[in-house]
Parts: C-alpha cells; sequence; structure tokens
C-alpha cells in the first residue's frame, strides 16, 4: 500500500516538474517566421475544463518585434490563431473612437491594440469602470465585431507587459 501510494506521489511530481513551461518548437519557429527580432517576454498554455475533461486551448506568446509590444495565439499544432499588437489611443481611427464616445461613455480606455486574425482585422479596446471591463474588438469603421464583459476590469500594462499600478 505505501508503495501504490509513493508511486502516485512520484507520478504527480514528474508531471509537475517536466510539465512545459515554454511552448513547443513548431510555435516558437511559426512565430520567428511570422515576426523579425522576436523577443519573448511571457507565455502562457491556456486549458480549459477539469479533471479528466480537461483539454488544451491555446498557446499564448507575449513578445517584443523591433521594440513593439504584442501578444500571438496558436493551436497546439503551431497554427497561428491571432495577434494583438499595443498602441497608442491616439492610433484610433475616429470611427472607432466616436463609437466608444456613443457606447462606452462611462468606461475608461486602459489599452489599446491593433489585432488581426485569420478571418479579420482591426481594433481591440480594454475598457474599465473599475467594476467591469469590456474588451471590444472595432472594424476600422467603428462597427462593434464582438464584445467581452470581464468582472473586476482591466488595469493598463506598459512597453514591457507589466501591469501598471495606478
Amino acid at each position: 500500500m505505501n508503495r501504490i501510494i509513493l508511486l502516485i506521489a512520484v507520478t504527480f511530481l514528474a508531471l509537475n516538474v517536466f510539465s512545459q513551461s515554454k511552448p513547443p518548437k513548431k510555435i516558437r519557429n511559426t512565430l520567428n517566421e511570422m515576426y523579425e527580432n522576436v523577443e519573448i517576454i511571457k507565455t502562457q498554455d491556456e486549458w480549459e475544463g477539469e479533471g479528466r475533461s480537461k483539454r488544451y486551448k491555446f498557446w499564448k506568446i507575449m513578445f517584443k518585434s523591433d521594440g513593439v509590444l504584442s501578444s500571438a495565439s496558436f493551436d497546439n499544432k503551431g497554427n497561428w490563431l491571432e495577434t494583438k499588437t499595443k498602441i497608442s489611443e491616439d492610433e484610433l481611427p475616429e470611427p472607432v473612437l466616436k463609437s466608444i464616445e456613443e457606447n462606452y461613455y462611462m468606461y475608461k480606455i486602459v489599452i489599446v491594440a491593433r489585432f488581426e486574425n485569420p478571418e479579420d482585422k482591426g481594433y481591440e479596446v480594454f475598457m474599465t469602470n473599475e467594476i467591469d471591463g469590456f474588451n471590444v474588438q472595432f472594424s476600422k469603421d467603428g462597427d462593434i465585431l464582438s464584445r467581452i464583459i470581464r468582472s473586476g476590469g482591466y488595469k493598463a500594462i506598459d512597453d514591457d507587459g507589466n501591469q501598471i499600478e495606478e
């Protein structure tokens, strides 16, 4: 009985020690093929479900390319899913700013990015009122493409991907 418990404990320890902490080589290769001068800052593998039904969702890599902060998502086969590149609020087109003013006037803009995925391109704006946050994707014409609400809101990040405490 003690041997079985010891074997189970060693197995769990081995799984934790050898779990992936960096993306697989095929994902790193895809990233390097897509972007020049890549400096990986943070990586995160996303999972969904729990226990035996837990399964891999995607890899998210925060990186700098030529000094510009971006994050890219990839599936487990190394296929690119989406890239978001941090920009300043001044870089948003006038129709996007007008849409924010009309629909989210009670929210403060904390992060602004350009996004691109195989189906679409546009702008993504993270807004907060300290209670709730919205992550809204806009077309260049200011049309709302998607909206996700996040309880607790969002915090600004610096150009190295670190949260800024206000």
